[in-house]
């Protein structure tokens, strides 16, 4: 497929959730193993589809509560992208991350309802990992890396 010079509109809108410790740490969850779910049995954020209507920092911090029954008390945004997937029916999506820090011992609060699994992992540690979301590993390295990245 050749670049795109041009883009319609994105056929999905997906926010999710950069869940950060201030040690650096970022806490992912394992995907389900379902068959016909994308990235299934991958590591990757919390979050989901933003609803007709809804504003995209209301989304992630809807999702957030729908997953893990946790109510952030700050939210920024971050990161946002399109990605343009060839072969897949609603191939132009578009991806806006959200910072969210909290503290470990919050998780422990925290019940997942959706996923299989998750975990509070280091960057070295998700680097590690065979099965992540290629972009929410870009963005644990560009959150990782924000003070050199965006100096002001």
């Amino acid at each position: 497929m050749a670049p795109v010079d041009h883009l319609p509109a994105p056929h999905l809108f997906i926010v999710s959730a950069v869940l950060h410790t201030t040690d650096g740490r970022y806490l992912m969850q394992l995907r389900d193993d379902k068959p016909g779910l994308p990235l299934r049995d991958h590591w990757a954020f919390f979050g989901g589809e933003v609803d007709p209507g809804e504003t995209p920092e209301h989304a992630v911090l809807r999702e957030v509560e729908e997953e893990l029954t946790y109510s952030p008390n700050n939210c920024r945004w971050f990161h946002e992208a399109i990605y343009v997937l060839p072969r897949h029916h609603k191939n132009i999506v578009r991806k806006a991350y959200y910072a969210i820090q909290i503290e470990p011992d919050e998780i422990a609060g925290m019940v997942q309802c959706e996923g299989s699994d998750l975990r509070l992992m280091s960057v070295a540690e998700i680097l590690a990992l065979h099965r992540v979301a290629p972009w929410d590993l870009s963005v644990v390295l560009l959150h990782a890396r924000e003070e050199m990245i965006y100096m002001p």
